[in-house]
Formats: structure tokens, C-alpha cells, sequence
């Protein structure tokens, strides 16, 4: 009775499990579908906009379907109001690191510089940051491939890809996309697997 409690980590191996029945990578695998879409046709982006309007409609309703019945339900803390600002400085120190890697890259002749070779480098790093904030919260040893997947494939397309033009955006968000759907769907068939729905007989019977 001695023995300290870690809440800290206790939280953590919660949320690890209540999220490692692979929903999570296969949305962000759709949403990252979605929008190479919009590269390629405009009106994809009506499909993005219901995302903040039923996003977390369609979690809660995959979860209440997949893994409440098997491991149960947990109500997490809200996130503090200050997490979106910290979201909105990372990415404007993103683009402000990459562009300065640009310009060193073009030897200070912005005139050379390629938006479109940049802009996988730059989510690549976006997506970084938002996978070490996820370890921080469930500390999943998965998020770390996850996190050298999308920096170093972004690094690919921007240095040794094809050439520079939209469509090399469009390809890279379609690989992501490919990458974290055949990882959703590979957590979430070990997820039922590791963890199948137990019938509770009915005291009655």
C-alpha cells in the first residue's frame, strides 16, 4: 500500500489501449485520401469540411462499435484551450524553418525556389510534431514508425522525388494515406483478435 501511483502513466496506458484498435490511423489514412484529392479535383474539399462538423460523430460511433464492447468505455480530461494555439505556433515554426532550409538549399536565390518541392518536407515535419504530442499522450512505441514514415518520405519527395509540381503533393499524400490505412487496418484486425466481445450470461437464465 506503500508503492506511489504514477496517475501520469496510468492515463497513459489507458489511452494507449482505448486507442489501438487502429480507428485513429484509419481515419487520418482517409483524411490524408481526401486531401490529395483536393489536389487533383476541387471538390474533394467538401468532403474535408465535414470533418470538424462529424468527426468525432463517426470515432464515437466505429469505437461504440468496435471497441467499447471489448474493452470497455473511459471519459478522457478535455483538452486544454491552449493545446490549438500550441498547434498554430508549431506549424508557423515549421514553415519558418523550412523556408529558411529552402533559401540555404537555393544558396539564398529565392528566385529558384519551388513552393511544391518544399511542401512535403514542411507536413512531413507538421505530422512529426503531431505524432510526438500522441506518444506524449499514450506512449505507443508505434507512433515512433509513424513518425520516421512521414518525415523521412517527405524528405524523399522533396530531394529525390519526381519532379517538383502539385502532383508530386497529390503522390505523397496518397502513399501516407495508403501506409495509414494498411496500418489501421492491421491494429484494428489484432485489436479483435487480442480482445474478442465476452457474452455475459443473463443471471435470469
Amino acid at each position: 500500500m506503500n508503492e506511489k501511483l504514477d496517475l501520469d502513466e496510468i492515463e497513459r496506458k489507458i489511452y494507449r489501449e482505448a486507442n489501438s484498435d487502429g480507428i485513429m490511423e484509419l481515419l487520418l489514412g482517409i483524411l490524408l485520401f481526401f486531401m490529395a484529392g483536393t489536389w487533383a479535383r476541387s471538390y474533394f474539399t467538401v468532403f474535408l469540411a465535414f470533418i470538424p462538423l462529424y468527426g468525432n460523430r463517426v470515432i464515437e460511433a466505429l469505437k461504440a462499435r468496435f471497441t467499447y464492447p471489448r474493452i470497455g468505455y473511459v471519459e478522457f480530461k478535455q483538452e486544454e484551450a491552449s493545446i490549438g494555439w500550441g498547434i498554430l505556433g508549431y506549424v508557423l515554426a515549421v514553415i519558418a524553418i523550412v523556408s529558411i532550409v529552402a533559401a540555404v538549399f537555393y544558396g539564398g536565390n529565392l528566385e529558384k525556389l519551388d513552393v511544391y518541392r518544399w511542401v512535403p518536407l514542411a507536413l512531413g515535419a507538421i505530422f512529426l510534431g503531431g505524432m510526438i504530442y500522441l506518444h506524449s499522450k499514450s506512449g505507443d512505441p508505434a507512433v515512433y514508425l509513424y513518425s520516421f514514415v512521414t518525415l523521412v518520405v517527405g524528405g524523399i519527395f522533396t530531394f529525390y522525388g519526381l519532379e517538383p509540381t502539385k502532383h508530386s503533393i497529390q503522390f505523397y499524400l496518397l502513399s501516407l494515406a495508403g501506409f495509414f490505412l494498411m496500418a489501421g487496418m492491421i491494429r484494428l484486425l489484432t485489436f479483435m483478435r487480442r480482445n474478442p466481445v465476452v457474452v455475459v450470461p443473463d443471471a435470469n437464465e
